[in-house]
């Protein structure tokens, strides 16, 4: 299995993810880890370093000087996780699954069991399966689902005209409805839920798929989206299926969630359990 993520001033979230990613290993016949990082202010550097000390299969790609170059937090996370993805390739394992993993706090209580069970599911047929956050499933940036989400909710926040007066009570109106009434609880025990996209932290891809592709920070009319969306759109028009497991469970990092989130998910969205191929 390839384990990859990007990190940036990671503090002590990163050393919890890190720890889990041992824990991971652990259970691992073969396995890589790389990790791009750059410009950090805190111990992340040490960290990693530390980290790359104690096991000669983590591979460390250092991207500093990327903050000056791109000053737009998206796309140097686009240009960090391509990187990744380019050494990956050079390096070629041949490691069937790839896990990416957000280091900066929502994989600090990852459950390996449920990693190891997601890598061995074989009915349905799937390419990626990505995480149930809790308490909510938070990622709606990441999020492309029929019923669910199938707007960029950034793209409409910014183009809504604002009201001369009262701003501040309009954004927060607006937000509750463009992104936190759609941060709903998933109970771990549901089916897989099928997407176009998602995330939350973690995404677990069969390696054959992402070969070739790179992520990407623009859409097709040049404006700014979410790196996963247009990575995920792309999987698709191969013919990808992609889904959320309930079961693999991530932490909703705080800050992300707001007055709204975490209602009960609508049945419309409940699938039958398949097993078709």
């Amino acid at each position: 299995m390839n384990i990859v993520g990007v990190v940036r001033n990671g503090g002590a979230a990163l050393i919890e993810s890190i720890n889990r990613i041992e824990d991971l290993t652990t259970r691992l016949h073969r396995y890589s880890v790389t990790i791009a990082t750059n410009d950090n202010a805190d111990r992340t550097d040490r960290v990693l370093s530390e980290f790359a000390r104690r096991d000669p299969n983590v591979d460390l790609v250092r991207m500093d000087g990327l903050a000056s170059r791109l000053p737009d937090r998206v796309e140097r996370i686009t240009a960090a996780r391509n990187a990744v993805l380019n050494r990956l390739e050079e390096r070629d394992s041949g490691h069937d699954l790839t896990l990416v993993l957000d280091l900066n706090g929502p994989n600090v209580c990852l459950d390996v069991q449920t990693v190891l069970t997601a890598a061995q599911r074989s009915v349905p047929r799937w390419e990626g399966v990505f995480a149930n956050s809790q308490p909510a499933y938070y990622d709606i940036c990441a999020l492309r689902c029929a019923g669910w989400c199938d707007e960029d909710v950034w793209q409409r926040i910014q183009t809504t005209r604002k009201p001369l007066f009262g701003r501040r009570k309009w954004r927060k109106v607006l937000l509750k409805s463009a992104v936190f009434d759609r941060q709903y609880h998933i109970p771990s025990d549901m089916p897989l839920i099928p997407v176009d996209s998602a995330f939350g932290g973690a995404g677990l891809y069969k390696t054959r798929a992402l070969r070739g592709l790179r992520y990407s920070c623009r859409d097709e009319k040049g404006d700014l989206v979410c790196e996963h969306v247009m990575l995920h759109k792309h999987l698709r028009d191969r013919g990808a299926r992609l889904f959320i497991d309930p079961a693999l469970t991530t932490i909703a990092p705080n800050d992300d969630l707001g007055e709204g989130s975490g209602a009960a998910f609508p049945s419309h969205l409940i699938q039958p359990e398949t097993g078709a191929a």
